[in-house]
């Protein structure tokens, strides 16, 4: 069952982009939202679903230790973009953006941490109203989210943009350093791949210093 509604999901967006293109109006693209520095030496791509219970385990059990010991620092950064698997994650990611990139990732780790509880519910979109209610969110802001096309329409061009350059199948997939890995990641396996880089880069920086201050 689960196969065939994203079968259906996948057709709804092949028909609405095809639609877009028909129209030439591209979808003015989401803003990106991160943490870290800029300048950090390794870059993350986070591709992940509301929906997605290892998207959910990445967010909240292993993202925490990442940014402490990699992110703060400044030898990462990690940007997140919108990969909704079906129509019930579609109308989340909608509800993350609903008060605009600067609460965005606080709604995400807030639908993350009550994944079970709208995503398992006989009514999805009546359970996340709850629970934004429960927020601050009003009735009517949340109507108005939901209901907002231009924004449903960016978050599917997200998803068919990263779906189109990096080949993803599923979720979460992290993009390190312009490498793909398809899968869920533990924290070991995600240092593993981040030390060497990391290691790599402070030699170049401790060799551009020498010959600094050699001139």
């Amino acid at each position: 069952m689960h196969i065939l509604i994203q079968a259906l999901f996948l057709l709804t967006l092949s028909i609405t982009s095809g639609q877009a293109n028909e129209k030439k109006q591209i979808p003015v693209p989401l803003s990106e939202v991160g943490m870290g520095d800029s300048k950090a030496p390794v870059l993350i791509i986070d591709y992940s679903s509301l929906a997605c219970s290892h998207c959910a385990d990445f967010y909240l059990n292993v993202l925490p230790k990442i940014e402490e010991k990699y992110i703060k620092p400044g030898y990462v950064r990690i940007v997140f973009r919108d990969f909704p698997g079906d129509q019930v994650s579609l109308k989340a990611h909608q509800v993350a953006w609903c008060k605009g990139e600067m609460k965005y990732l606080d709604f995400v780790k807030l639908l993350y941490s009550t994944q079970d509880e709208w995503l398992l519910a006989p009514d999805p979109v009546a359970a996340l109203k709850s629970i934004l209610l429960r927020k601050g969110i009003s009735a009517d802001q949340f109507d108005s989210c939901i209901k907002n096309q231009e924004l449903l329409d960016r978050i599917i061009q997200a998803r068919l943009e990263g779906q189109k350059k990096y080949k993803i199948t599923a979720t979460p997939t992290l993009i390190i350093n312009a490498k793909i890995y398809p899968k869920a990641l533990s924290r070991e396996e995600i240092e593993k791949i981040l030390q060497p880089i990391i290691m790599s880069s402070s030699k170049k920086n401790l060799l551009l210093r020498k010959e600094k201050n050699k001139s």
